[in-house]
């Protein structure tokens, strides 16, 4: 992943000073996390001195280990320490780790009047992670922990409202998972003037996360776009529906994968048979990664 220095996006004055007024409780990414993912970028930089950043901070490093440990990633061999992972997964997936554990403890920790919402919110990213990183292997699509970062983070413009706006955010956002009527993103601009996708933007350029994370956040509503990452986008499209179907009923029993438009248009992005690799095993899939995230997230 890169990160480049692209325009901000531009909120209404009110929005935008609300936001900046609580980012300290927003923080995403530590200053080991950061130092960490700066030396990375170093193709002459050693395993050793990349360890050693981390293992300064060592809820970090023990949330690294957490996700590098999960049945998704580990493959059934236990990662013992850092070194371990990065030999073992490499650099990406070691930044990509970085990444989503600074992720994920924000999401635990951040504070909110309506606990339930902070704990749907966080749930529900775990779930498109690791359906993205399941789709990802059974589709072939190529990435290497990208959409597992991609997944977790896609919605935290909701969590920025729901922190932030509080009140607004209730009325814009019921929180029943239903969004495949696309005017679901019209509530919200009627609240707030602007949605969650454009509020996640915005705090992810803000935070200077990598130009791929900021696509998806944008886009993962909005096809369609000119998106230079839209098939990474088009991939977390995938997990977020059936997230949300898990959220709505509690498990994978009648999932159609039919009414999943991403999947089609992976197609377009020469991802070949999506419907017929998913067909038979699509309910299983899902069972078994609710499983995987609630283990890794705790809810």
């Amino acid at each position: 992943m890169t990160t480049t220095a692209v325009e901000t996006i531009q909120l209404p004055g009110s929005i935008e000073a609300r936001i900046k007024s609580r980012m300290r409780d927003l923080s995403m990414l530590p200053a080991v996390a950061s130092q960490a993912l700066e030396i990375s970028k170093d193709p002459n930089c050693e395993i050793k001195d990349f360890c050693a950043v981390v293992e300064r901070d060592a809820k970090l490093a023990t949330d690294v280990l957490c996700i590098a440990n999960s049945a998704a990633f580990s493959g059934g061999r236990a990662v013992r320490n850092l070194n371990q992972a990065v030999v073992r997964l490499g650099f990406q997936q070691c930044r990509n780790l970085i990444l989503s554990s600074s992720t994920s403890a924000l999401m635990k920790k951040i504070k909110l009047d309506e606990e339930w919402i902070r704990e749907s919110l966080c749930r529900h990213g775990f779930l498109t992670a690791f359906l993205a990183l399941k789709l990802n292997r059974v589709l072939k699509t190529g990435f290497d922990g990208d959409e597992f970062t991609a997944g977790l983070i896609h919605d935290f413009g909701r969590t920025v409202m729901a922190v932030c706006f509080p009140e607004e955010f209730i009325k814009a956002d019921p929180m029943q998972f239903e969004e495949e009527d696309p005017r679901f993103l019209e509530k919200e601009r009627a609240v707030l003037g602007v949605d969650h996708c454009q509020i996640g933007e915005w705090f992810a350029r803000t935070s200077r996360l990598p130009s791929e994370l900021i696509c998806v956040i944008r886009n993962h509503h909005d096809l369609n776009s000119a998106c230079p990452n839209a098939r990474l986008a088009t991939l977390v499209a995938c997990a977020d529906h059936m997230a949300n179907y898990l959220h709505r009923t509690g498990n994978a029993k009648g999932y159609n994968v039919e009414r999943n438009i991403a999947l089609h248009q992976l197609e377009d992005f020469g991802v070949p048979q999506t419907l017929s690799l998913l067909g038979d095993i699509v309910e299983q899939l899902m069972e078994a990664t609710m499983h995987e995230a609630h283990e890794v997230a705790g809810f």
